[in-house]
């Protein structure tokens, strides 16, 4: 597992007087401050294949963390990180969206993910290379992998067709959204990071978007809970002793949504999004419709926790990522599909733990 963090940690006493700060800083600069609250989205849309999409208007946020990292280690003293861990969420900066887009009201489902397989004749990247997924195996009572019969279709454990779809890569979660965009003539993509983080917050600056506080979490979130742990485990030393019907993905739209009608943008399942990751890229990001690096580290960002995470990682500003082949047992996708412009010319670019 390769970590890459860096330096340049936001240096504040609490998270509101580190927002306050950058709002102040911004003033400085001759700026507006973020609009941290935009206007409420439209009610989802349903397409061909039943995915229900909602509208999310453009807008201004703080990306990034908005409490010092020596505030995270003091607060999930557990995980046993230390303050360089968490480098690639800061600096705390202005991002503008400057056009609306829809995002799926809920991850991709099992029975979405079948609609294209079938249609389509796709086999997923671990059915061609033969390797297999991850999945959960009773005897261990653990996760692991790669095995060649868990996948997307047996991850080692019950999904209905109302489950995320799980043990797909990036490129497979492309490949969907380059068959919906032909089946349907719109122009269906990955979200990118900064979409992502834009809608998961909906308007909020903390931890998640129902607050700071972790034992609040499982309100809105299907995670891992924490309690009675002095070291949290690796997810892949993590033991499930006596498993049932929720104690893996649970169907999507469980959880309540966050303030824009979206479920499960904490936990189920991670999210890939269109980013390469880049630990120092915060620092150097353009204001309007970030897009990420280049191919910096050659890992692709994943987005919100999954299943098995501890709350640390489901915060809307942590960052993971993947190589874009890698295929996990908590790990899914939700969709964008571009609100078509009115104007011509006006275009739209191995993991951490948890």
């Amino acid at each position: 597992m390769r970590i890459l963090r860096r330096s340049g940690l936001l240096a504040v006493p609490a998270a509101a007087l580190g927002v306050l700060i950058v709002l102040l800083l911004l003033r400085g600069q001759g700026k507006s401050p973020p609009r941290q609250q935009p206007e409420t989205p439209a009610e989802a849309v349903k397409n061909s294949i039943g995915m229900r999409l909602v509208l999310i208007p453009e807008g201004e946020f703080l990306m990034g963390s908005q409490e010092p990292a020596e505030q995270l280690v003091r607060a999930f003293a557990g995980t046993d990180r230390k303050a360089d861990f968490f480098r690639d969420e800061y600096p705390s900066h202005r991002v503008r969206i400057t056009r609306p887009f829809y995002l799926g009201k809920f991850e991709v489902t099992v029975g979405q993910f079948r609609s294209f397989v079938e249609e389509a004749g796709y086999k997923t990247e671990s059915e061609k290379d033969g390797t297999g997924g991850w999945g959960y195996n009773p005897k261990t009572r653990k996760c692991e992998g790669r095995k060649p019969h868990f996948g997307w279709r047996n991850p080692g454990f019950p999904q209905t067709d109302e489950h995320p779809v799980v043990n797909v890569t990036w490129n497979d979660a492309v490949a969907f959204c380059e068959w919906l965009s032909r089946k349907e003539g719109e122009t269906y993509r990955l979200p990118t990071e900064a979409e992502w983080e834009y809608s998961c917050r909906a308007g909020t600056t903390t931890r998640y978007h129902n607050g700071d506080d972790p034992d609040a979490l499982s309100e809105v979130a299907r995670v891992a809970n924490p309690k009675g742990l002095k070291i949290l485990p690796h997810v892949q030393e993590m033991e499930i002793v006596e498993p049932g019907p929720d104690s893996f993905t649970v169907p999507v739209g469980r959880y309540k949504p966050n303030a824009w009608g979206l479920h499960d943008m904490h936990g189920n399942a991670w999210e890939w999004v269109s980013d390469w990751h880049g630990d120092d890229y915060y620092a150097k990001s353009p204001t309007d419709d970030p897009r990420g690096p280049a191919d910096e580290d050659r890992v692709r960002v994943r987005r919100g926790g999954g299943w098995n995470s501890f709350p640390l990682y489901a915060r809307a500003s942590f960052r993971n990522w993947n190589a874009p082949w890698s295929r996990c047992v908590n790990l899914g996708f939700r969709v964008v599909r571009e609100v078509k412009s009115s104007a011509p010319d006006q275009g739209a670019g191995n993991n951490k733990g948890g």
